[in-house]
């Protein structure tokens, strides 16, 4: 039976080029490994925690209970791409809050070690169980990531946004999700791997000396990325996209960015 669910895609970029260097490279297999390993421990629900949510004033006032996802969250892994489904009644906004939270520091977390990652959600019908996929859910999400992402990013179907409180008008409607979306320029609405650190700065999520430590190797993943692929524009602008959202990036410390 198919269920209305919020649904997300993500696939890894360069996997393929990745997996082209392991075969002479046992630094580039060691990381596809582990990269792999990371996606599989999601289909655990537990992995999918509320920790980050426990901490927001937002949702202390709405009541914590109705932000937990690990009962219900549903993930499946295969090759390079992971996806993500649950299940939803009269709780999206909680639902997407602890989603967005938890995808945003599986992205940054991964952009550290080198990985660039695109995604899609969309909110429809899935068929999820077992590992059987299947569903209108899966075909928007997918076709979001693959046509209109193009950069390393995780955007929102339109027909999500329409159900979300975004853009937020009011002041009582906030929910934890506003502070990691952003509208990008051409008009996405989603969140890029870095965001996690704006957010989570002067939370107990990370502490400073992880984040100066976490943004100076995700700099460093940029920067080479950058002049490794001047050959190759298509790669070349994903990076350089990268770049202008780490030089948005907020943080109110000095010399944290700087690494």
């Amino acid at each position: 039976m198919y269920k209305k669910s919020i649904v997300t895609f993500i696939d890894i970029l360069g996997f393929k080029d990745l997996v082209n260097q392991s075969t002479n490279s046992h630094q580039a297999l060691d990381l596809i490994h582990s990269t792999l390993m990371k996606f599989k421990s999601l289909e655990k629900p537990e992995s999918w925690t509320s920790d980050l949510i426990e901490v927001e004033e937002d949702a202390q006032k709405k009541g914590l209970d109705g932000f937990g996802i690990s009962n219900r969250t549903k993930c499946t892994c295969f090759s390079d791409s992971i996806v993500i489904s649950i299940e939803i009644e009269n709780d999206l906004n909680e639902v997407f809050s602890t989603l967005i939270a938890n995808l945003s520091r599986i992205g940054a977390q991964l952009l550290k070690d080198g990985i660039l990652i695109r995604g899609g959600i969309d909110l429809s019908d899935i068929y999820h169980n077992n590992g059987i996929v299947f569903g209108k859910g899966l075909i928007n999400s997918y076709e979001l990531e693959t046509n209109e992402a193009k950069y390393p990013r995780i955007i929102l179907a339109k027909n999500l946004i329409s159900e979300l409180n975004y853009p937020l008008l009011y002041k009582n409607k906030r929910y934890p999700y506003h502070q990691y979306l952003d509208r990008f320029e051409d008009g996405c609405v989603g969140i890029h791997q870095l965001i996690f650190y704006q957010v989570h700065q002067n939370s107990s999520a990370i502490s400073k000396k992880q984040i100066v430590e976490d943004l100076k190797k995700s700099k460093d993943t940029i920067i080479h990325g950058l002049d490794s692929n001047f050959v190759t524009p298509h790669i070349f602008d994903k990076y350089k996209w990268l770049k202008n959202q780490y030089n948005k990036l907020i943080i109110l410390e000095d010399n944290i960015k700087e690494g």
